[in-house]
C-alpha cells in the first residue's frame, strides 16, 4: 500500500521567511512607487514626498523671507500648506498600510487555502491508490473465481466419488460372482472330460470286446461249417 502524501503545510519559519519576503517586496514597491510618477493622481505631477519636500523647503524659504521683511504672514501659510502635506502624506500612508495589510492577509488566506487544496489533491491521490489496490484484488478474486467455476463445471461432468466407488464395489462383486462361476464351470468341465475320457475308454474296451466275439463267432461258425461239409461228404 503506497505510503501516505503528506500536505505541504507550511512550517512557522518558513511562513515567517514567506512574510517577511512579502513585506520587503512590497516596500521596495512602495517606495519605487513613492519615488515615480507612478503614485500621483495626474501624469506628469510630482510624487508625494518630492511635493512634501518642495512644500517644507517653499516654509524654510518663507521663514527666512519673514526674517528679512518681519512679516510672517507668508511664513504662515506655507507653515500651513506643509502641515496639509504632511497630514495628505500620513493619509496616504495609513490608506497605503492598510492595503498592505490587505494585501497580506490575502496572502496567508491563498497559503491556507493552497495547503488545504494540497492535502485534498494528496488525499485524493492516496484514495486512487488504494482503489486500485482493491481493484487490482478484485480482478484477481474474480480471476480465481472463474478458474474455480470452470474447474467445478469439469468436475460434475464425471460421477461423484461416493458412485464411482459404489460403481467400483458392485463390479468388483460381479468380478467375485463371475471368477466363481468360471471355477465351478472348470471344474464341472474338468468332471466332464473325465467322464468323456471314462466313456471313451468303456466304448473303446467294448469295441474289443465285441470284436474278440465276432471273431470267436466267425470262427465257430466256420467250424461248424466245415463239419457239416465233412458229415454230407460221408
Amino acid at each position: 500500500r503506497p505510503g501516505r502524501c503528506l500536505a505541504r503545510r507550511p512550517t512557522g519559519a518558513m511562513a515567517e521567511v514567506k512574510k517577511v519576503s512579502v513585506n520587503t517586496d512590497e516596500e521596495a514597491l512602495i517606495k519605487k512607487r513613492l519615488l515615480t510618477q507612478t503614485t500621483t493622481a495626474r501624469p506628469g505631477a510630482d510624487p508625494p514626498v518630492k511635493k512634501l519636500t518642495k512644500k517644507y523647503v517653499a516654509y524654510v524659504n518663507a521663514l527666512a523671507e519673514d526674517d528679512a521683511n518681519g512679516d510672517g504672514a507668508d511664513a504662515e501659510r506655507a507653515r500651513e500648506a506643509w502641515l496639509k502635506e504632511i497630514a495628505l502624506y500620513e493619509f496616504n500612508m495609513g490608506r497605503y498600510r492598510a492595503v498592505a495589510s490587505a494585501n497580506a492577509r490575502e496572502m496567508e488566506q491563498y497559503a491556507s487555502a493552497s495547503a488545504a487544496v494540497d492535502g485534498e489533491v494528496c488525499g485524493t491521490k492516496d484514495e486512487i491508490a488504494e482503489l486500485k489496490t482493491d481493484l487490482d484484488g478484485a480482478r484477481l478474486d474474480r480471476q480465481h473465481k472463474e478458474e474455480y467455476e470452470a474447474l467445478r463445471r469439469l468436475c460434475t461432468q464425471f460421477p461423484s466419488r461416493s458412485d464411482t466407488t459404489a460403481r467400483l464395489a458392485s463390479l468388483e462383486a460381479e468380478i467375485a460372482e463371475l471368477e466363481t462361476e468360471s471355477e465351478a464351470t472348470a471344474s464341472k468341465l474338468d468332471l466332464r472330460k473325465k467322464q468323456f475320457a471314462l466313456l471313451l475308454h468303456l466304448v473303446n474296451e467294448l469295441q474289443g470286446e465285441l470284436a474278440e466275439e465276432a471273431a470267436v463267432a466267425q470262427q465257430q461258425a466256420a467250424h461248424e461249417l466245415e463239419e457239416g461239409e465233412m458229415e454230407e461228404g460221408e
